[in-house]
């Protein structure tokens, strides 16, 4: 731009027309493994979590009227019908990400699941949809089978096959199918008891071997809880924070933090104790086992402390190992309600359940390190195209605890 002067001067600014953008986060709808342009994505938002529960994607849709009609029907979120009795055919989706501002950035699954339910516009020319992730396939799968001497390991394996996915199992293997003594019975008939699901019983499973169950992709996984610091532990993602001082302070300054809205949760009640009682009646021997959990370990005896004592009844017959094994994975799921962070931070493509979280600089006892972080138990994403990408974390103080929240997540 050029401005001529009274005395004959001129002055040229030259500047850049483009934004030079730090990121540029873009997302895209795979159905059934291929894009479709005639139903192009405006947003989504997913619901991703350590507890009991299938992951959840929204994802709105504005559909090109002109694109659409070119296209012969059926369309993609309008099946026809099932003929002869035959079941209507999964709709697969997935939702991957990238940052066009990394150049060679690829895209990254971020969702992958079924279609529940959709919800078409025709005048508005737009298209929502509900989806669950791959877990939804077991809890979706009635158990109608007896199994005979299989390992918890072969019996997970056994539903997730069952249900047409992959299964990625790894624990040590323990006799839990029927076994020719009766106080190891676990399963009979469909109506005769209380695994109704075949989620239902690999989660108690699981439960048992102190393991976490989730989808990944349309991989099953049931494996031991990550520990921080091993070769297989998962990202570590840290949340800064800095308070200078008030601004009239000499090194006073206003605070940074990496993201709105911090809350930092401590439950007194939780605090101040707990002891878990795991009882069974073993009615061939005609004795109770029993464990007393603490944050002094397992015992057969109540120990001394003004602990609050949660009582949990067990089916009859299950062996003290057993008993013992849910004692410690109840007290783990109450205490970790001790502490609770949470955040919205702009959002991180490569950010899930199960990664560990790290905040330091409050100078409280809720600052943790690397070598004993928090654990991301829920992740709340919120994408558009007008650029809004946030994440709303939930992170819980734990070392080998599924995240299942104690409110009605007792499968027994």
């Amino acid at each position: 731009m050029s401005q001529a002067l009274s005395s004959g001067e001129s002055i040229t600014v030259t500047a850049a027309r483009t934004h030079r953008w730090w990121r540029v986060p873009r997302a895209r709808l795979l159905v059934n493994g291929a894009e479709h342009p005639e139903t192009r994505l405006v947003s989504f938002s997913t619901d991703r979590t350590r507890y009991a529960r299938s992951d959840t994607a929204q994802v709105s849709l504005a559909v090109d009227r002109s694109a659409l009609a070119k296209l012969s029907r059926p369309y993609w979120f309008d099946p026809a019908s099932p003929t002869g009795g035959s079941a209507l055919a999964d709709i697969e989706v997935a939702l991957e990400m990238r940052d066009e501002a990394v150049s060679g950035a690829q895209w990254e699954q971020v969702f992958a699941g079924i279609v529940d339910a959709v919800n078409w516009g025709p005048d508005q020319t737009t298209l929502d949809i509900e989806c669950r992730d791959y877990l939804a396939k077991l809890l979706d799968l009635r158990v109608q089978d007896a199994w005979m001497n299989k390992t918890g390991a072969e019996l997970i394996t056994t539903m997730v096959k069952a249900a047409g996915l992959t299964a990625n199992v790894s624990f040590p293997a323990g006799m839990t199918g029927q076994f020719w003594q009766i106080e190891h019975k676990r399963t009979s008939g469909s109506s005769h008891h209380r695994f109704q699901t075949a989620y239902d019983l690999a989660r108690h499973i699981a439960d048992i071997a102190g393991c976490d169950l989730y989808a990944d992709g349309k991989t099953i996984v049931c494996a031991p809880y990550p520990v921080p610091g091993s070769a297989d532990a998962p990202t570590t993602h840290h949340i800064h924070y800095s308070d200078p001082g008030p601004l009239n302070s000499a090194s006073g300054g206003p605070i940074a933090v990496g993201g709105t809205g911090l809350r930092l949760r401590r439950n007194f009640q939780v605090a101040k104790g707990v002891v878990v009682h795991a009882v069974s009646w073993d009615s061939r021997q005609r004795i109770k086992a029993q464990c007393f959990f603490s944050a002094l370990g397992k015992s057969q005896t109540a120990a001394d402390s003004n602990g609050t004592l949660y009582t949990l009844r067990l089916p009859p017959n299950m062996p003290q190992a057993d008993v013992e094994a849910r004692a410690q994975d109840y007290y783990q799921k109450i205490v970790a309600h001790d502490r609770t962070v949470t955040i919205e931070i702009p959002g991180r493509i490569g950010l899930a359940p199960r990664h560990f979280g790290v905040i330091a600089g409050t100078n409280s006892t809720f600052d943790v390190s690397d070598s004993a972080p928090y654990t991301i138990d829920a992740v709340q994403t919120q994408y558009s195209l007008d650029q809004m990408f946030t994440q709303n974390l939930t992170m819980r103080s734990r070392e080998a605890s599924d995240g299942s929240n104690t409110d009605g997540d007792d499968d027994d």
